[in-house]
């Protein structure tokens, strides 16, 4: 009975642990999204060109627009990419196609667990956030002094958002001079 039983222990585990292969719907929904992403990058891109050279618009706020834009949607289709190859080698294997090509897997796509793919996405989060609000800023109409304070204090809290994103590679001068003599 103990054989049975450990038979079927390893049927179902076996089972369970081929059911990971259920993120590929993620990673292939993630990298469409990438290519329309990148897609609506390039749209907003040529809509600029064309705004400044071949139907040329005065109001360079417009190109200014689609240039946010395109970067907004580019850095989207960045995060996407990202979060797919994270989720692929998370959950399924590693990537050996770089392996065949001997091409440096950069240290910033390798990720570990869970945590890791999260906190790269946030700080990029925070980047697409900072990207959106300047596009907003260069849309918005400042009538009031309040408007203006309003601003100020949006600028404030995104520079507090990327500082803390980024303060655990932040060390202090002396700390670098006494690690490099100790």
């Amino acid at each position: 009975m103990k054989k049975q039983q450990s038979k079927l222990e390893h049927l179902f585990e076996n089972s369970i642990w081929s059911y990971r292969f259920i993120v590929i719907i993620a990673v292939i929904a993630l990298l469409i999204g990438s290519l329309i992403a990148f897609y609506f990058g390039a749209f907003h891109t040529i809509k600029a060109v064309q705004n400044t050279f071949i139907k040329p618009i005065y109001d360079s706020t417009y190109i200014l627009i689609d240039l946010i834009s395109s970067l907004d949607n580019f850095l989207m289709g960045l995060v996407l990419l990202i979060i797919a190859y994270g989720i692929y080698e998370l959950f399924i294997s590693n990537i050996d196609a770089m392996d065949e090509q001997d091409i440096k897997y950069p240290n910033w796509l390798k990720f570990h667990s869970l945590d890791e793919l999260k906190s790269v996405l946030s700080k990029i989060i925070i980047i697409i956030l900072i990207v959106y609000f300047f596009k907003s800023v260069v849309i918005m109409k400042f009538e009031t002094n309040l408007s203006i304070l309003y601003l100020a204090l949006g600028i404030l809290l995104i520079s507090i958002a990327n500082y803390l994103s980024h303060r655990h590679k932040i060390s202090l001068p002396d700390e670098k001079h006494s690690q490099k003599h100790q």
